[in-house]
């Protein structure tokens, strides 16, 4: 994780407030200074109440961030985003901000709406609580199947020093395709929402958007990127971009490597595509593949489950053209098996970290992706995920 960084003007809180049988399940951040927002969320049909609040105020700038693990808020229908205007409305009075100035954030067991009562109870310490030093306690709070909490800072320089920092959430449920579970940017650097949107989504399109663990994406996902409204220090625009392609990057990496059960982070590299879009629908079919999962899991130098993945898709393939690499190996050449050692190949993936490469032979379009093994582990978690 390296250093942390801190934002003078930003402040993190924790409590357990009882959402989850154990440990802390709320947490806070409080702006002492009015702050703008950009956001992207789950490209899921079926949305968390907190995003249909959130955007809303999309335009507006805000206060606080009040994020709970243990409950999705999800498929409640009205009454989930009623709960967070009950909610904003009590915890505004007790901040002395608008209703308006408070947004929500939720993870957990989809189909449950938020225990307000116990939100409401455990605010008052959660706010008593807040300091520039508490990001790790929040990003404890936001954690569900996770093994261990997710931040990612870093520091740049232009008319002054800035700071980035990003706080994540995510182990199961991974499949993004635009963000991740839950993800908090946090910087000084002052910007305009035209002036830095593009940056934002380049950013989370190269983090994010390329990594899967299970295939199955969140009601959710969300990633929030928050930064005090004002004219851009053109000296410092590099490193700001720079830094939050560092920050998102570093975190998407945290959350596969942090997959469910994982015990193995595959890098799939599609290339010689016809068109990148082609090279990205191969690359996410071998990634979401149980069979080809599975097979590393075991350390089994499978090819043919790779092959028959690569032509499961929409993109016209010749498997004559094809070849695969795997930790730097050359096991398929023109679409056929070449002669390999398979037991220093198979002893070659008892290792953390896998390559793998796949040469369609079509053109130059490219596409890579990280994905996780499927283990015992993952279906035991998932199995009694509401026990």
């Amino acid at each position: 994780m390296g250093r942390v960084f801190k934002l003078r003007n930003v402040k993190f809180s924790a409590v357990s407030s009882g959402i989850k049988k154990e440990g802390l399940d709320l947490g806070l951040v409080y702006f002492q200074e009015p702050v703008s927002f950009l956001a992207l969320y789950t490209t899921n049909r079926v949305k968390a109440a907190h995003i249909h609040y959130m955007k809303r105020l999309e335009e507006k700038k805000v206060r606080a961030l009040l994020v709970n693990s243990g409950c999705a808020n999800a498929a409640t229908g009205k009454e989930g985003v009623k709960d967070l205007e009950k909610l904003a409305k009590i915890i505004g009075e007790q901040m002395s901000v608008s209703p308006d100035d408070v947004l929500f954030a939720s993870t957990g067991v989809i189909g449950k709406r938020l225990p307000v009562d116990k939100i409401i109870r455990s605010f008052p310490e959660l706010l008593k609580r807040s300091n520039s030093s508490g990001v790790e306690d929040f990003a404890k709070a936001i954690m569900t199947t996770d093994s261990y909490h997710k931040i990612s800072t870093g520091s740049f320089k232009g008319e002054k020093n800035y700071v980035l920092i990003g706080v994540a959430k995510g182990a199961g449920m991974i499949n993004p395709k635009f963000g991740t579970m839950l993800c908090f940017l946090f910087t000084d650097f002052p910007a305009r929402k035209d002036k830095i949107r593009k940056a934002f989504k380049t950013a989370i399109r190269e983090s994010f958007e390329k990594i899967t663990v299970d295939a199955e994406t969140s009601t959710n996902d969300t990633v929030v990127l928050f930064f005090p409204e004002g004219d851009v220090d053109q000296k410092g625009y590099e490193g700001f971009v720079r830094t939050l392609n560092s920050v998102t990057k570093e975190l998407a990496l945290l959350i596969v490597r942090d997959g469910e059960g994982a015990t193995k982070v595959i890098h799939i590299k599609v290339k010689g595509a016809r068109t990148k879009k082609e090279a990205e629908e191969v690359a996410r079919r071998i990634a979401r593949s149980n069979l080809v999962k599975t097979a590393f899991f075991g350390s089994d130098p499978n090819w043919g489950r790779i092959i028959a993945a690569v032509g499961d898709t929409n993109v016209r393939v010749a498997p004559h053209k094809i070849e695969i690499i795997i930790q730097g190996e050359r096991i398929v050449s023109g679409g056929e098996e070449v002669i390999f050692d398979e037991a220093t190949l198979k002893k070659r993936l008892e290792t953390r970290n896998i390559d793998v490469e796949i040469n369609l032979n079509e053109g130059k379009g490219c596409f890579d992706i990280y994905t996780t093994d499927l283990t015992y582990e993952y279906i035991k978690i998932n199995a009694s995920y509401r026990t």
